[in-house]
């Protein structure tokens, strides 16, 4: 019907030889088959992987920043290796986090992921190559892997589709004196008795609703908090040039918060207005309805087919006829992706009404993190107080034009 020619070369089948034969069950059960020998393959596959990893055979793809990948072996990456080297000596000098940071970014030395980008010759989107994280020199101070112990399984995926998750340090393979090592064994440990120094100590912890949904609108850096009394938002990646336009970012929390609290106010009120009630019901039944007309079309297409196999009609008579349905049914084809999505919004805007009635309930309403994460995704802080949100829901507010 549809001019398709379906070929299994394994299982000798040819719909275009056979026109009236479908291939039967044995075709079924071959693919079936198939399948489950794929999914065994996959299984001892990863097996033998794991098995490799613990006898040291296995070398990941993506090697840490200070070595490469040479016939099955690390190799040091020197240029690379260098600058680890240097974050070590920095760091031996009592130099703290942020001294690093603007140490490198005053010698122009590319971050690592800069690095790799410009080795495989991949363009990168980045404010400025030089800005460092305090996050990577911490990692990079805190990685076994430069004293020559090879650390492999330190996250794992539990659910297709999601964001992998660090293991307990237990759960990792480690393998010692597995390549050569960048920094001295005792270099290293004498740096790890010397990280706590770096740390900020624990202070009154104060609820902070916003925590990770604030980012600098103009290098797009989340925005770190000070533990004062009266917290300040600040973007600290501009601390290294003056030159940045978000160079003395900073935002009082307290004001950011009653800002983010009346705009989420408008989106409630927004939903509590709309009126959604017999629209569902409606619209289901034009649904229906043009599911019922579509599939009427079908079956005269089958019928035509069929008439056309048995030799009733002409290929000329069949392509014509079967033009003449496929333009009657594009109209009723669109009509109904139209009411879909419309009923689509319908539904989502409901449910949308019950999530917010279940997250404010009969309580006085106050910003908490359960409203935070219902409604924002990120939060984009620019001069002067300017604001801009990514909502999480601004799908379901916004009608397709």
């Amino acid at each position: 019907m549809y001019h398709v020619r379906f070929i299994s070369v394994t299982e000798n089948y040819d719909s275009d030889k056979t026109k009236n034969n479908t291939g039967g069950i044995p075709v079924t059960i071959q693919f079936l088959k198939n399948e489950y020998y794929s999914r065994d393959l996959s299984q001892k596959s990863k097996s033998a992987k794991y098995s490799k990893m613990q006898k040291g055979e296995y070398i990941q793809k993506n090697c840490y920043y200070g070595y490469k990948k040479e016939e099955n072996t690390l190799k040091i990456d020197e240029p690379a290796a260098n600058t680890v080297r240097l974050i070590f000596l920095l760091a031996l000098q009592g130099y703290n986090y942020t001294q690093i940071i603007k140490e490198l970014y005053n010698r122009k030395i590319v971050t690592p992921e800069r690095y790799k980008k410009e080795k495989r010759r991949q363009k990168i989107a980045l404010y400025s190559p030089y800005i460092w994280s305090a996050t990577t020199i911490k990692n990079i101070l805190s990685n076994e892997q430069y004293i020559g112990t090879y650390v492999m399984r330190k996250t794992v995926i539990k659910e297709l589709g999601e964001k992998s998750t660090k293991r307990e340090e237990k759960d990792w393979i480690k393998i010692p004196n597995h390549h050569e090592a960048i920094i001295e064994k005792e270099v290293f440990k004498q740096i790890q008795k010397q990280l706590f120094h770096f740390k900020i100590k624990d202070t009154k912890q104060r609820e902070y609703f916003l925590k990770g949904k604030i980012y600098c609108g103009y290098c797009s850096h989340t925005m770190q908090r000070s533990r004062h009394k009266y917290p300040i938002l600040s973007c600290r990646h501009s601390e290294v040039d003056t030159s940045f336009p978000c160079y003395h970012l900073k935002i009082a929390e307290k004001e950011i918060e009653e800002i983010v609290f009346q705009m989420i106010l408008k989106q409630i009120n927004m939903i509590k207005d709309t009126k959604q009630t017999s629209n569902i019901e409606i619209q289901t039944k034009q649904k229906v309805e043009l599911q019922n007309q579509i599939q009427f079309y079908h079956k005269k297409k089958e019928i035509l087919y069929e008439q056309y196999i048995k030799g009733k009609l002409t290929e000329e008579q069949f392509i014509k006829i079967n033009l003449e349905l496929t333009k009657e049914l594009e109209p009723i084809q669109n009509k109904l992706e139209e009411i879909d999505f419309q009923l689509k919004y319908s539904k989502n805007k409901n449910t949308l009404q019950n999530q917010v009635k279940d997250i404010i309930k009969d309580t006085p309403l106050l910003l908490n993190k359960e409203l935070v994460n219902f409604f924002i995704d990120k939060i984009y802080i620019f001069k002067e107080n300017h604001i801009e949100v990514k909502w999480k829901i601004k799908d379901f507010l916004q009608k397709r034009q």
